[in-house]
């Protein structure tokens, strides 16, 4: 089961010591990362190891029933980490990043929250990284869930969240739809109280917007910083990158290079917080 949950997108070496661990966009696939599998020595060290989480509903998970709500694609999702590292031998040095990007984000914040509650202050995960996705307390400002089948993939298509192959080819949404579908719902319901923040107390946080990305405006992903707890917020990184909403797809190795600099430049005070040179 955890072969099927976390897919290996890039690995070297064998002592694996730098992990990321990256959550999808709403209807990201193992097809959106081709650039991910490409990744060398330049942008990772060796002894790297990226897998990508794959949602129900996708992949090797096809078979599966898509999840409609963030807390149960979060649930899904801790359950296989719990698993994946109860059955691995990681290094001492291990350090684990969570990447999560748009509707990812969302699923990695809620397993984030599930981590530290699960293992306190000793949670593995050393590095939390949000990117492209508005705050928990804020509303998505462009709704999809309400369309008829065809608006949707057209807004898809133009968000760059859908393959245009979907329209040539009718037949495949059938296949493709009810995953579609229950990605949109759950990133369009996910609204959290600001009331119950801040909800993260021990991951070391980076912010990550694009610098021309018309989904997630750099003003609504600072405000992830209110769920921050204060002893961690000083620590908080807050930075653009090149591009528009796909920045992460696009530009793997630049998204890569910015986040790991912006961490190296960061004085980290908690000795749960190791981020190994790169």
């Amino acid at each position: 089961m955890i072969d099927q949950v976390f897919k290996t997108l890039y690995q070297s070496g064998s002592h694996t010591e730098n992990i990321w661990i990256v959550c999808p966009f709403a209807g990201g696939s193992q097809s959106a990362f081709k650039s991910w599998t490409k990744l060398n020595s330049e942008t990772l060290p060796e002894n790297s190891l990226v897998m990508l989480a794959t949602y129900p509903g996708r992949d090797q998970r096809m078979r599966e029933r898509p999840l409609s709500t963030i807390s149960d694609l979060a649930d899904d999702i801790f359950d296989a980490f719990v698993r994946w590292e109860n059955q691995t031998k990681l290094s001492p040095n291990a350090n684990i990043r969570l990447c999560g990007h748009s509707m990812g984000a969302q699923v990695a914040f809620e397993v984030c929250t599930q981590l530290e509650e699960y293992y306190g202050s000793e949670t593995p995960v050393k590095q939390i990284i949000l990117s492209g996705c508005h705050a928990p307390h804020l509303e998505s400002r462009r709704k999809l869930t309400h369309l008829s089948d065809n608006d949707f993939i057209d807004q898809l298509i133009e968000i760059g969240s859908g393959s245009p192959v979907l329209k040539q080819h009718p037949e495949l949404l059938p296949v493709f739809l009810p995953m579609l579908r229950a990605d949109f719902i759950a990133t369009e319901t996910y609204v959290k109280k600001l009331d119950s923040a801040p909800e993260l107390n021990f991951t070391q946080c980076s912010l990550v917007f694009g610098e021309c990305d018309p989904e997630a405006w750099e003003s609504e992903v600072k405000e992830w910083e209110s769920w921050i707890c204060p002893s961690i917020k000083a620590s908080t990184q807050f930075f653009g990158v090149p591009g528009d909403h796909f920045y992460l797809t696009t530009t793997p190795a630049v998204f890569i290079q910015t986040v790991v600099q912006h961490s190296l430049n960061n004085i980290f005070v908690s000795s749960n917080t190791k981020i190994p040179a790169l």
